[in-house]
Formats: structure tokens, sequence, C-alpha cells
């Protein structure tokens, strides 16, 4: 079963802190301080919590629509025709002694003059209810989604963090091999000086150190920029200024508690912002289809209603007011909220066909990273046996040169490959980490 090792975890802590320079300018960041940082300030990560709080705010509103409505308008003008009511003759009674009343049709009007009319209500809605539910569940999605969707965000930052630090980690172990290889280098640049003097060795052999020496340390220069640009682009994932002076600890590159492949599967599929976001459309496209069904249901609300006019007639009532229910239904729509359940019910089984698929995609993202650390891991054995051959074999091909045993293209060509090999051990252990951070991410863990 793949698993990242402790082994494999030592020899990597062990090959890179080999020979580390103290460092005293920059404050030493460890991984766990690195992540815990980016969590904290990372803008992306502040983007998507931004997006949590709207969607929560977008529940408390969709909460209010379940209180009274309170509605005030209110209307002053200069009426442009005379108001008033005209009482035809005997139109309030005919009595024995006073004749009809009034005795003739009457007109009773209102002076044009600046007026105002106001209108006030109270609606307690009743049967909208049930939708105003359903709507306040539909707004809680949207925070479901919301917290998925942050979850997922700080997973691709924390892995973006560890494979930036893994690769800070890679370069510098790396120029701390080239480092050595300069080293050796000089030393060997110095004894074949000694050889050419004492006329045991040409002066061709000493230009050819000298040149292996001088290409050795052009490649030493050339790590410096893939180092700081790394760096500049940890620290911007940090929140921090880009040039915040950062230095690493290797040794807090830990290893984590290895899993079969059932197990995976089973995290990954309870965990992975992407299967519960699946989960959340899904729930949102039925919510979304029994709001569409519950719009056949007529508007019914408690209603109280008052209508003031100030100066505007004085034959008319100045204040009326009621208090009913009052209602509201689309009696014929022509089938447009049959059609709308329809699409919403199609949208429903999308969501579902889209839960499979996204249930397969991820199955296949586990089992494809487990396979990587298998593979990551093998590939360390071989780099580390490499590495062990090289090394022995430099060791006799210059004690060889030395007791003039050997040529001095020997000494090179077995130092070349003992540097090709400490190159590839590095890159071997940084893909093993880099291969177990992904499957941490695969598997939906948040750290």
């Amino acid at each position: 079963m793949p698993s990242f090792s402790k082994l494999s975890v030592s020899l990597l802590v062990a090959f890179i802190c080999t020979a580390a320079p103290e460092r005293l300018l920059a404050q030493v960041t460890t991984l766990n301080e690195a992540i815990r940082a980016a969590e904290a300030a990372n803008r992306t990560i502040k983007i998507a919590e931004l997006e949590r709080e709207k969607a929560i705010r977008e529940v408390e509103a969709a909460k209010t629509h379940r209180l009274p409505v309170f509605s005030v308008n209110a209307l002053a003008s200069q009426p442009l025709t005379q108001l008033g009511i005209t009482l035809e003759r005997g139109s309030l009674g005919v009595y024995p002694h006073d004749g009809p009343i009034p005795a003739q049709t009457t007109t009773l009007e209102s002076p044009l003059q600046f007026g105002f009319i106001g209108y006030a209500s109270v609606a307690q809605p009743l049967t909208q209810q049930f939708k105003i539910g359903l709507g306040i569940d539909l707004a809680g999605i949207g925070v479901d989604a919301s917290n998925e969707q942050l979850r997922a965000t700080r997973q691709g930052i924390v892995n973006e963090v560890r494979h930036l630090y893994y690769g800070i980690a890679q370069a510098e172990s790396g120029r701390r091999t080239l480092q050595e290889t300069v080293d050796f280098l000089k030393q060997l640049e110095r004894e074949t000086h000694q050889q050419v003097l004492q006329r045991v060795a040409l002066q061709a052999d000493q230009l050819h150190v000298k040149a292996q020496r001088v290409q050795a340390e052009y490649e030493l220069l050339k790590m410096d920029d893939p180092i700081e640009t790394q760096k500049e682009q940890l620290n911007r994932l940090m929140g921090r200024p880009i040039d915040t002076p950062l230095e690493i600890d290797a040794s807090t590159i830990a290893a984590n508690d290895s899993v079969s492949l059932n197990e995976a599967y089973a995290q990954a599929l309870a965990s992975r912002p992407e299967m519960r976001l699946a989960k959340v459309q899904q729930h949102k496209a039925e919510l979304e289809r029994r709001l569409a069904s519950a719009e056949r249901i007529p508007d019914v609300s408690l209603s109280l209603f008052a209508l003031r006019t100030v100066n505007f007639s004085s034959t008319l009532p100045n204040a009326v007011s009621s208090v009913g229910v009052q209602a509201s239904w689309d009696v014929f729509d022509w089938g447009r909220k049959a059609h709308e359940v329809d699409k919403k019910r199609d949208a429903e089984a999308q969501a579902a066909l889209e839960l499979k698929d996204a249930e397969a995609r991820i199955m296949a993202d586990v089992a494809h990273q487990y396979r990587r650390i298998a593979e990551a891991q093998k590939e360390v054995e071989l780099a580390q046996a490499l590495q062990a051959f090289n090394a022995d074999a430099l060791r006799i091909a210059r004690n060889r040169y030395m007791q003039r045993e050997a040529v001095f293209s020997d000494v090179v060509k077995t130092q070349s490959s003992l540097a090709e090999a400490n190159h590839r051990y590095t890159q071997a252990l940084m893909d093993l980490a880099t291969a177990q951070a992904d499957f941490e991410k695969s598997m939906g863990r948040d750290r």
C-alpha cells in the first residue's frame, strides 16, 4: 500500500538539512506556520469569506418576509378639476311639512387649493408563509454553497503553499548540491595544478577542470532567481509584502498517516468540497421545483389600511379606514406555471446526474493520486541506490587517480554522474512530498 513513510521523510530532512548554513537575516517559517498565515491573511480566502457573509445576510433578509408589511404612500398636489357631489332634488327624502330635501338639485364643490392625501396599510402574509419558508431554505442553500466554495478555496491555497514550500526546499537543496560540486571542483583544480607542476598531468586536464568549475558556478548562480521567485509567491499567498525576508525549515515537512484506497475513497466522498457542493446544488434544484409549484397557491393576507386627506375636499370624507382579508390569484396563466415546474423538474434531474458524475471524477482523482505516491516511493528507492553507487564510484576513481592508476577523465565523468544522482534523489524526495500533498487534497482534508 503506497504511503509517505517516515523513513522517506527522515531521508528528505537529512538530505536537505545537511550542511545547511546558519540563517541570520530572515525569520525561519515552518510549513504549518506558512499554512496558518495563508489561511488567516490570504486575499483569495478573504474574498470567499466575504461571499459567505453576503449569503448569510441574504438568509436574514429572506426571514423578514414572514413579518407584516408596512406601506405608506403620500401625495401632495394641486387639483386641476373641481371635486364635489351633486344632490338631486328630494334625494335626501320628502317630508310632509318640509317638502323635498334638498328642494332643488344642488352641487357641492370644493375650491381648487393645494391639498394632501396620505395612504397607509399593514398586510400580514398568510398563505405566502409556505413560499416564504421555501425561499428561506433556498437562501440557506446559498450559505451552504458558499461554505463549500470557501473550503475549496482554502484547500487550494493550502495545497499551493505546500507546493511552493516543497519547491523552495528542493531548489535550496539543489543549490547546496551545486555548491558541494563547486567546492569539489575547486579542490580538484588545485590538485590537478599540482599534478601539472609535477609533470604528471596535462595542462588540458587543468583547463578542463576549470571549465567544469565555471560551468558549475554558472548553474549555481542561475538557482537564485527560481528560489527568490517562489519565496515571493509564498509571501503573496501568506498575505505579506512579497519582499519580506523568508527562510524555510525543511524539517517541518512531516509524514501523514497512510490510508488504504477504500478509506481514501470514503474520506473523499464525505469531505471533498466538489461532492458537498454537488449535493447542495441537488437540494437547491429540489427547493426551486417546490417553490415553482407553490406559485399556484393564492396570495392571501390580513390587511389593514387607512386613507387621510388634508385640505383636499370639504365635501368628501377626509378619513377612511378598513380591515379585512386581501387575496390575489392568477386564475388562468396559459400553462406558464406548469411549464416552470417542468423546467425545475428537469433541473433537478440534471443536478442528480451531476452528483453522480462528481462522485466518479473524485474517485478517479483519488486513485490517480494514490498511484502517484507508489511511483514516487519507487523513484526515491531507485535514486537512493544510484546515489550510493555513484558516491562510492567517485571515491574509488579519485583514489585511483591520485595513485596514478586512472585517467583524469574517469574522475570527472564519475563526479558528473554523482551530481546527477544527487539531483535525481532530491527531485524524487520532493516529488514524493508533492504527491502526498496532492493526495491529501484529493481526500478533501482541510489541513
